[in-house]
């Protein structure tokens, strides 16, 4: 099996986390016993557990989360943490702003949808489900918790009618995508058409089209599927070591290539070699990374020994600076607003 985010198991860290993350079911949020979608009432941001993040950033974090609504915004899932952190799209080398830490046992990937509500694939079992969490603008606690059909999700999308795509790595065999159509839990369906594929990672484009990033056969493959679409197409894309994928607003598919080298790779419409590469300012491998409104701007957190966010121009692809370092495995990161 093929090197992954050593020193952890290939694929993702999800059959590890609950050892590494800060806290344990016990300490989360009560998850109710139903499958379907469970609501909570809404929190604002405190400064309990802040124990978690490093001691050199306690000392300069905010615990306010007390933002302008027009406010650009970048999430990142600090996994050995056991936390989300929110900085501003905009500065060097930023303390967080706030942190989420209710209803977070193992974070990975991370999305926002166009209302705000940030989403989160916890590859930790929550009092012995696995679970997506929704918080929306400005809560720290969870106001949705999805649990329907999951095992090990990985990564979330929400298209534009509020259809929920998650990506449900499942032990690294015979995967699925479940589908909750305009976000009903009650017609949930599977995309599993991949032959035995893990799905780690998922994206919309701006046409609404569905780019689901699997695990296979020891390689790594994209494959697209049309809007309510229950089958895909193989792109066919020239990559390895897969961490991530994202597609801008002129339908360039970018993936994350973690080794052999460790790069974001952009891909042409229609094209299955890139045309670009962009390699990692601090050596490390990138992992989960996103796009800003009207892509301009590309944000990618820099897995194993970086442990940093890089912003980069986009799509000149030229590096700016670190936005943010000192995490303990970025596995998971979003904007808002929304990418398109």
């Amino acid at each position: 099996m093929r090197k992954r985010l050593n020193p952890l198991a290939a694929g993702t860290a999800a059959a590890l986390l609950a050892g590494c993350a800060v806290g344990g079911p016990s300490a989360q949020q009560p998850i109710a016993e139903s499958l379907n979608v469970h609501t909570y009432p809404l929190g604002a941001y405190s400064s309990k557990r802040l124990s978690v993040l490093p001691r050199a950033r306690l000392a300069h974090g905010s615990a306010s989360y007390a933002v302008k609504r027009d406010s650009r915004l970048v999430y990142v899932s600090n996994l050995g943490a056991g936390a989300i952190d929110v900085f501003y799209q905009r500065g060097k080398d930023q303390q967080p702003i706030a942190t989420i830490t209710n209803g977070i046992l193992g974070p990975g990937g991370l999305t926002t949808d166009r209302k705000g509500n940030l989403y989160v694939a916890d590859e930790g079992e929550i009092s012995g489900k696995w679970t997506v969490q929704v918080y929306a603008p400005d809560a720290t606690s969870p106001t949705k918790s999805y649990t329907t059909d999951l095992s090990s999700p990985t990564d979330t999308a929400v298209a534009k009618d509020g259809t929920i795509y998650i990506a449900n790595f499942n032990g690294d065999s015979n995967g699925w995508v479940a589908v909750y159509p305009k976000g009903k839990v009650s017609k949930e369906y599977r995309l599993s058409d991949f032959g035995g594929g893990a799905p780690l990672s998922v994206a919309l484009d701006s046409k609404q089209n569905l780019y689901v990033m699997y695990d296979v056969n020891g390689g790594s493959a994209v494959n697209e599927y049309k809007p309510r679409a229950k089958t895909g197409t193989d792109l066919n894309l020239v990559f390895s070591s897969g961490g991530g994928i994202q597609v801008d607003a002129a339908g360039d598919i970018l993936v994350a290539q973690q080794l052999d080298p460790s790069e974001i790779l952009i891909f042409p419409p229609g094209k299955t070699e890139p045309s670009q590469t962009i390699s990692m300012p601090g050596g490390g491998e990138p992992f989960n990374f996103a796009l800003n409104f009207g892509s301009r701007a590309l944000f990618v957190g820099e897995y194993q020994e970086a442990n940093q966010v890089d912003r980069f121009a986009y799509p000149s692809t030229k590096f700016k600076y670190v936005i943010a370092n000192g995490f303990e495995n970025p596995s998971g990161v979003a904007t808002a607003p929304y990418e398109f």
